[in-house]
């Protein structure tokens, strides 16, 4: 009688140990078959990214020229606007009959005349007279 309490002891021991083993072994195909789709959702990440990236760095090749000659051509450039504003104030000063504080010797020399309306009329052409 003791060898069969023995017995069943240990068979229930291994039973036990056999339904964790086999619950173990369900959790462990449940794991690698999560980590499987996980895996699987990386590559296909992976190769999205790997897609945006080469076309990040045909666009970045297709546009270096441009941006190189921006760059190279920007101080150039800034002169360049800088020497056409001047010339537009200057213009506008002009136009608008902008005298500067200190006039030249020549301007000073030379009083101002006035517009003669009737200077036209007073003109002869070949000699005529009205």
């Amino acid at each position: 009688e003791e060898a069969q309490l023995e017995y069943e002891s240990q068979m229930a021991a291994a039973k036990n140990l056999r339904e964790e083993l086999v619950a173990k072994k369900v959790s462990l195909e449940e794991a690698i078959a999560k980590r499987g789709e996980e895996k699987e959702a990386e590559i296909e990440d992976q190769t999205e990214n790997t897609a945006a990236l080469d076309d990040e760095v045909s666009y970045k090749a297709e546009i270096k020229p441009d941006c190189d000659w921006i760059l190279g051509a920007f101080e150039k450039r800034a002169a360049a606007r800088e020497a056409e504003l001047n010339g537009l104030v200057g213009a506008k000063e002009f136009l608008a009959g902008y005298q500067p504080q200190a006039a030249s010797l020549l301007e000073r020399s030379a009083p101002r005349q006035q517009f003669d309306d009737s200077a036209l009329s007073r003109t002869r052409f070949l000699g005529l007279r009205r």
